[in-house]
């Protein structure tokens, strides 16, 4: 048995405060006023107030569900309206070299910033916004009903789209599956340790930690570790950590300790030499990665559009080979599908390339790396979010 007791008592002057007061603070909070005040350097209060809210939905009684019908066939019939009225262009960049870049008149009137991130998605200035940043994140901004009250026409268009609503319940069942897994362990008085891969700006993994915190359970029992290639990811989660009563004080440094961290990792790097050895993880997230590696894939972008495709490295496999690699013998690996579907098509006319990979397809990657599937946590209508456990066969055979 660890050497710490199970729970621990939390209590400062922010977990004290009210729900009216917290009302009270974002009643008037925009969804991209609400992005932006999480990941400045400032605004403190109304940052944990966000948070606060977005736990309350997210671990509350409330459901996020999937959109309808009507919102299905909207999406099919935005995508042959957008189709028609988006034109591209490959101008030489800064540095010389060629990007593409979308203009689409109709969206470019609404002057919204999710909208300014799609038709800039290929400029290399604008790059980290669409992987993971801002603009992306008003989609999250949504659960939270205090600023949800407040979204205008085109936050409703943009963000509560079949795609928006569906990377909401994504994150939604991502953060519930990962927060349950880690309190099997840390109800035995185990500690844990927990690993998202690819996480844009972590906003999942640190309401995991500050849920868990606030909870009662000791800190040093948690272990938590936030990786993203992208700096600018990184950093926003960062600043949002130096906010937030329950992680700003519990920072580490990758791998070490225990407690939480954000750092930029390529996860298919050696670990160098002399550098602090990061012991396997426990609970393992890759949300929303899997459908940018090929393999294992029941169709591509390329192939829906008919572009050449190229053989890329690494692929699907060498991933989940790693991700085998990173994780104790009994560990638990959540990931998520990814279907063909209008809303996602939208996305392709702007740039983004996907594989398509449906739950027959993830579960024979998986298997090819000695996980097996355990739960289906949820479904929408072009993710699945799933639990996979890593088997011993490998292990035991080494």
């Amino acid at each position: 048995m660890h050497s710490v007791t199970t729970k621990s008592h939390f209590t400062t002057e922010a977990s004290a405060r009210s729900q009216t007061s917290a009302h009270s603070k974002m009643i008037n909070v925009k969804p991209m006023e609400a992005v932006e005040a999480l990941y400045c350097k400032d605004q403190d209060e109304l940052s944990e107030e966000i948070v606060a809210s977005l736990s309350r939905t997210i671990f509350g009684a409330s459901e996020t569900r999937p959109a309808g019908w009507v919102q299905r066939t909207l999406a099919r019939v935005s995508y042959r309206v957008l189709q028609w009225t988006t034109t591209s262009s490959k101008p030489a960049d800064a540095p010389g070299s060629e990007v593409e870049v979308f203009s689409n008149k109709l969206m470019e009137r609404s002057r919204h910033p999710y909208a300014r991130a799609l038709l800039g998605s290929s400029r290399s200035e604008t790059a980290s916004l669409v992987e993971g940043g801002d603009p992306m994140n008003g989609n999250y901004m949504m659960l939270a009903p205090e600023i949800r009250m407040n979204g205008g026409l085109w936050d409703r268009l943009f963000l509560d789209s079949v795609q928006g609503k569906d990377v909401r319940l994504r994150m939604a069942l991502e953060t519930r599956a990962t927060y349950e897994t880690a309190r099997r362990w840390l109800e035995q008085e185990k500690p844990v340790r927990l690993k998202a891969v690819a996480a844009g700006t972590g906003l999942s993994m640190i309401l995991v930690y500050d849920r868990l915190i606030r909870d009662g359970y000791h800190p040093r029992l948690l272990t938590v570790t936030i990786t993203d290639w992208e700096k600018a990811n990184i950093a926003k989660a960062n600043r949002l950590m130096d906010k937030l009563a329950t992680t700003r004080e519990r920072k580490h440094d990758l791998g070490t300790g225990f407690g939480i961290s954000a750092e930029t990792e390529d996860i298919f790097a050696e670990y160098q030499k002399g550098a602090a050895c990061s012991a396997p993880y426990d609970v393992v997230t890759a949300i929303g990665i899997l459908e940018y590696f090929q393999g294992f894939s029941y169709c591509t972008t390329e192939q829906r559009l008919k572009l050449k495709t190229q053989v890329e490295a690494p692929t699907a496999q060498d991933l989940v080979k790693r991700l085998y690699d990173m994780t104790t013998d009994c560990a638990s690996l959540i990931v998520n599908t990814c279907r063909d579907d209008a809303s996602t098509r939208i996305l392709e006319l702007f740039g983004r390339k996907f594989d398509y990979r449906n739950r027959e397809g993830l579960r024979s990657l998986l298997t090819s790396a000695d996980f097996r599937r355990v739960r289906l946590v949820g479904s929408g209508n072009i993710y699945d979010v799933e639990i996979y456990e890593k088997t011993q066969s490998r292990a035991m055979a080494g």
